[in-house]
């Protein structure tokens, strides 16, 4: 329990509540930004935060002390003289164009043949009035940086819709759907493109692909998939995107954050799209019919994969054997079961297999491969790595919290099936074939294939 977060009671903490971040402890900001929260040392309370919390914190505590020092400022101005001088400059300004006005129409009204001049004159004045109005407007408008990346917003209100992307705030929902947005602008282009029923025309059409897009912007992001241009790079890894929204959610797996658990296993993602993709595992419908042959799949990538059978028959060549195969796959096993220097003929079994002199240990009961960190042997090498990563070294790398449980697992897989069998409610897999229910997928995959002899085609 000591290893939760402080802040969010989620996450596993990393980082000490008394460690010094920026010159000011971590402790001291979070009483700073939530008043009611007092830290003593005397209390016997988590004493770490997460990642995520941290960088909440950080922006947080950033933006009070931009407030506190704006509202420092505005109380050491004399707003009654600033009243003062602004109206001075309006009555000055109505009067000088009171004057030119009437120096106007006395020009006109004087001569029909100054009439050509008295053009010039409006044009001049007329100019001169924009580019008076143009040197206000450059001449108050100043600069507000973002205290946490350092981004240049022109004024407070652009830097207020700014700092929602390091808060994560979404004040503006959709009432069609509960999908939510950072400012009223893309709220109000997710409508036009979902929702309205007359919905703008897709005018900008690619010359490459076809497709029809409803802005010259997002034309100018699809050229990207054609031209391969990726302008936002990860600053944590070499991952690179056409848009920064892709770049955006690829950061939230650096933090270790997965905010979307799933309801009937309780697994965990990075994003909404995962957990909806997740969601098919736990149905029985098969919605992807190959053309061809009519077999049915569950998910679109396996019907992909299908249906390169039937339009790339035989494509990959065996240089040793001719022999030809449809998928890239099936050829590198083949080649490392039978044309590999390790692979051979096992007479025993009448089978080839890729390492011969591995494959006779079974039959011999030899076990030649001995752990370095205890009396066990193997007989495979896979089974050795398993061993050593399970047994000896990372035997509690993942920890069950839940209702002061303490059991320590060597994977995540067995920490899921630990968690669903004695902290949760529902069996997530049922055989669509019988009563029986499983935990976990593979389970129901052998029984399927096991008890009902059912050939599985996802």
């Amino acid at each position: 329990m000591n290893d939760i977060c402080r802040l969010c009671f989620i996450n596993t903490g990393t980082t000490s509540i008394y460690e010094y971040s920026s010159g000011t402890r971590i402790s001291e900001k979070i009483m700073h930004c939530c008043k009611n929260i007092r830290i003593s040392d005397e209390e016997d309370l988590p004493v770490h935060i997460c990642a995520c919390c941290e960088k909440e914190l950080e922006s947080s505590y950033c933006f009070i002390l931009k407030c506190e020092e704006t509202d420092k400022k505005l109380r050491s101005y004399d707003f009654k003289y600033i009243k003062k001088e602004n109206h001075r400059e309006i009555k000055e300004e109505r009067d000088s164009d009171s004057l030119i006005d009437v120096a106007e129409a006395e020009l006109y009204d004087s001569h029909s043949e100054v009439k050509q001049e008295n053009d010039k004159l409006k044009l001049v004045i007329k100019n001169k009035r924009k580019y008076i109005k143009k040197r206000k407007k450059s001449k108050n408008s100043q600069s507000c940086p973002c205290r946490v990346c350092g981004h240049q917003c022109p004024n407070p209100s652009t830097l207020l819709i700014h700092m929602r992307i390091h808060t994560n705030e979404r004040p503006y929902t959709c009432l069609s759907c509960d999908k939510k947005y950072k400012d009223s602008g893309s709220l109000k282009r997710h409508t036009e493109r979902n929702h309205l029923k007359d919905g703008r025309e897709r005018k900008f059409i690619c010359e490459i692909c076809g497709k029809g897009f409803f802005s010259k912007n997002d034309i100018k992001i699809h050229m990207r998939v054609h031209t391969g241009d990726t302008p936002y790079a990860c600053a944590e890894c070499p991952a690179r995107f056409t848009q920064i929204n892709s770049l955006q959610r690829h950061q939230v797996r650096h933090t270790g954050e997965r905010p979307y658990p799933c309801a009937l296993c309780h697994k965990r993602f990075f994003s909404k799209e995962e957990l909806k993709k997740h969601y098919v595992s736990h149905t029985n419908t098969k919605k992807y019919t190959c053309p061809t042959c009519n077999t049915l799949f569950k998910y679109k990538n396996n019907l992909r994969k299908h249906i390169k059978i039937h339009s790339e028959m035989d494509k990959f060549i065996c240089n040793y054997c001719g022999r030809t195969f449809s998928m890239k796959g099936n050829l590198t096993v083949h080649i490392k079961r039978l044309h590999s220097s390790k692979s051979g003929y096992c007479s025993i079994c009448l089978k080839d297999v890729p390492n011969i002199e591995m494959h006779t240990w079974k039959h011999t009961g030899e076990r030649p491969l001995k752990c370095d960190l205890c009396t066990s042997s193997f007989a495979e090498r896979k089974a050795l790595v398993r061993h050593v990563n399970f047994k000896h070294k990372y035997t509690d790398k993942y920890k069950c919290t839940i209702n002061g449980c303490t059991v320590k697992f060597p994977s995540k897989q067995m920490l899921d099936f630990h968690v669903l069998k004695h902290h949760g409610n529902t069996v997530p897999f049922h055989c669509d074939k019988c009563s029986r229910g499983f935990y976990r997928k593979s389970d129901l995959v052998r029984h399927r294939t096991g008890t009902h002899k059912e050939k599985l085609t996802e």
